[in-house]
């Protein structure tokens, strides 16, 4: 009796631990149709930018030399690996670039683009973030304490027209996105993009 107990303790405590493990996402050239914006749940990027590269005189080896010769560039500059390509490659008349960076000032500062990532405590956050968000359960509009209320909660700000991902889910954006999906939001132009989240 106690054997069979216990292992039926073993059996729900894996269930449970397989149940509770948090899914780790991952983008893929074969799913990317726009540029896209992940943001992982220890803080590194993966940032995937797509352009048509339809002309004769296109060149992919030497647009992969170029890259990679920007960001040997840049990880010689700061001293340390801070930027990988993982992927690059032709689909359907477009290339599909995907780049790591191991945090968002690396990607700030290659691409010469404000970004910002921090918790909701802003008290010292160099930024006028928007007075008002949408709750992303509820489709209602929020005042901005409301919205940076849990301390469990991240802040992520953006400047650039992005499909954007998290590992984990979205609880308020600012009124200039449009969720997509309980991880996933489309920023729509070049002003400020936020988005609340729970890693």
């Amino acid at each position: 009796m106690k054997k069979v107990l216990l292992y039926a303790f073993i059996l729900l405590t894996f269930i449970l631990m397989n149940g509770c493990k948090k899914e780790e996402i991952f983008l893929t050239p074969e799913e990317i149709t726009a540029n896209t914006f992940l943001i992982k749940r220890d803080g590194s990027l993966h940032v995937a930018i797509v352009e048509d590269f339809d002309k004769s005189y296109y060149n992919l080896s030497e647009l992969n030399e170029f890259v990679a010769k920007e960001v040997n560039a840049y990880n010689d500059k700061v001293g340390s690996k801070e930027i990988t390509i993982e992927k690059l490659e032709l689909k359907k008349g477009k290339v599909v670039m995907i780049l790591g960076y191991t945090k968002m000032a690396h990607y700030s500062a290659f691409n010469s683009m404000p970004a910002a990532y921090f918790g909701t405590d802003t008290q010292d956050v160099a930024l006028e973030l928007p007075s008002q968000y949408v709750d992303a359960k509820k489709n209602t509009a929020v005042d901005k304490d409301t919205a940076m209320k849990s301390k469990k909660n991240k802040v992520l700000v953006l400047y650039e027209p992005y499909e954007i991902i998290v590992e984990g889910d979205i609880k308020f954006y600012s009124e200039n996105a449009t969720l997509l999906d309980k991880n996933k939001i489309r920023s729509m132009d070049e002003n400020m993009t936020v988005v609340i989240y729970r890693p």
